[in-house]
């Protein structure tokens, strides 16, 4: 049923959980994992005030870079911990819905499994979520996780 799975991966909980599902159905139905991750600014950046004005920082495009590897390790870990051979990885610049939209095109992925929340709540509260827009969008079947 499913032989290509999609997973987006961002190091949160949710994230966590849909690697879990994913784990699962790839032994289920022996399918081919793609763990895709799309760096972001997670709206959890330091402000400094200095003399009265304050600064706002944002990671580097290093450090988003480090994290992105980062998760993508730990999502390959747990897959192949679970028992999962199959796995591919990418990262990807961009905006996160059509990345991993596109990310599925290229895979013919016949599933998306993600998180329904990452690690920018407060965007998604404002802009809508991503994993609502990919539903929408995806050429495939989505999942998403608690």
């Amino acid at each position: 049923m499913f032989e290509t799975i999609v997973i987006a991966v961002d190091g949160s909980e949710h994230s966590k959980r849909a690697i879990e599902i994913a784990a699962d159905m790839g032994k289920r139905y022996t399918a081919a994992l793609h763990i895709v991750h799309v760096p972001q600014h997670t709206g959890h950046e330091k402000t400094l005030a200095l003399g009265g004005a304050a600064i706002t920082l944002q990671p580097s495009p290093e450090e988003l870079k480090a994290a992105g590897q980062s998760a993508i390790s730990a999502a390959r870990d747990m897959l192949e911990g679970a028992g999962c051979q199959n796995i591919e990885t990418e990262i990807v610049g961009g905006d996160p819905v059509q990345q991993i939209v596109a990310a599925a095109e290229r895979a013919d992925a016949d599933l998306i499994i993600m998180g329904r929340r990452g690690l920018s709540d407060f965007t998604g509260l404002v802009i809508g979520s991503t994993s609502h827009k990919v539903a929408h969008l995806a050429p495939c079947a989505c999942l998403t996780t608690r």
